[in-house]
């Protein structure tokens, strides 16, 4: 039976959710990670690295909520700061630079709101990895493993394929903040009624390429791995300038939904 979404969101912000570490623990070799934007210093709440897939070398974006108090305390709940874009940004840069496709990985409220963010350039730093993203002449794809939200969430998002757990939730603002603008708190329905947020309806409207099934639990990284690799092979024939206008066509599409 089709969980609601009170049900997703408890499923998604649940310690026990999988994470983007577990994930590249599993599933990537000799995974090396990077720290650091240059500029500020580093977002515990992002991994950056590179790492081996299928034995094709593959950049790595994952945004981490954390297991325990002490670690979403250091990763802030996954509220990605100015710091993390700026560190993606840099490891794109790089993967551009040596063809290696990107693979992103979230489970995030949106981006980090604190005056330290915005004073050192939140919107900017989201924006220019927005761009970036879009640009990028190599492979990407985005797997929403838990909950995304606002252009925190956008930054990863611009990609040439989207793959959700059947649980996972993407949408513009977090539920809580949809229902509050539509001042529908005390209404019984639910804000994915009135914003496509869950995995189905967006596949439904042709944002998200693919449902990864969450049980049996106990094959859910073959299913991941499976889903990742296929989403690769499909890009593989497409030059630079194919991916770019993949990815735009891909959005301009949902403008006539």
């Amino acid at each position: 039976m089709p969980k609601k979404l009170e049900e997703k969101i408890a499923l998604v912000r649940s310690a026990k959710r999988l994470s983007a570490q577990q994930v590249i623990s599993q599933l990537i070799t000799d995974f090396f990670e990077i720290h650091g934007d240059r500029q500020l210093g580093d977002d515990r709440a992002l991994t950056a690295g590179l790492g081996f897939f299928h034995g094709r070398p593959v950049t790595l974006l994952g945004v981490n909520r954390g297991a325990n108090i002490q670690q979403r305390q250091e990763m802030n709940a996954g509220a990605v700061r100015v710091t993390g874009y700026r560190k993606a940004l840099r490891v794109i840069k790089t993967a551009e630079k040596f063809k290696r496709p990107v693979i992103s990985m979230l489970n995030m409220p949106g981006a980090d709101a604190s005056v330290f963010s915005e004073q050192h350039g939140q919107s900017q730093a989201i924006a220019d990895l927005i761009l970036a993203m879009g640009q990028l002449t190599v492979p990407n794809v985005t797997l929403f493993l838990g909950e995304g939200h606002s252009g925190g969430a956008l930054a990863f998002s611009n990609v040439n394929k989207i793959l959700m757990l059947e649980n996972a939730l993407f949408s513009v603002a977090s539920p809580e903040a949809v229902q509050a603008i539509l001042k529908n708190q005390n209404q019984t329905r639910d804000a994915s009624e009135y914003m496509p947020m869950t995995a189905q309806q967006l596949a439904g409207i042709g944002l998200v390429d693919g449902i990864i099934a969450e049980t049996p639990a106990k094959t859910l990284y073959e299913r991941i791995d499976a889903g990742l690799l296929a989403a690769l092979k499909r890009l593989e024939s497409l030059d630079a300038d194919a991916l770019k206008r993949q990815r735009q066509q891909k959005f301009a599409r949902l403008l006539s939904c």
